[in-house]
């Protein structure tokens, strides 16, 4: 790959691993948030299953920054598992969408009454 490619995709890489650190800190303040709204209005607490949900993140985390920091090696130096498609689903993709869809559902849970105010 050309130098501007991997520059390109370093910079991405980058960026990425800073939007799931904004994803995982927007959950954190929705936790909280849940937390007191729930104890306010004496709903269920299901603010918990935000920090399952961040758990999850943080997996997803872990592994883009271990595939991140492997742009600057060679092809050939690289272990097979950091290139197997399936362990990155497995470690990355999969753990993202279940944790996003905690996290949705659950606010969705404490804040569609706002939905239904006018």
């Amino acid at each position: 790959m050309s130098g501007a490619g991997m520059s390109i995709r370093i910079v991405g890489a980058i960026l990425g691993t800073f939007a799931l650190i904004a994803l995982i800190y927007a959950l954190l303040i929705l936790a909280q948030l849940g937390k007191k709204l729930g104890a306010v209005t004496k709903m269920r607490s299901t603010y918990r299953g935000y920090y399952a949900a961040v758990a999850l993140m943080g997996l997803s985390l872990v592994t883009r920054l271990l595939r991140a920091s492997v742009f600057w090696a060679d092809p050939g130096d690289l272990p097979a598992a950091l290139n197997d498609p399936l362990l990155y689903f497995l470690l990355y993709h999969l753990p993202l969408a279940v944790g996003l869809t905690i996290g949705l559902a659950i606010t969705w849970y404490y804040w569609n009454w706002l939905l239904k105010e006018r």
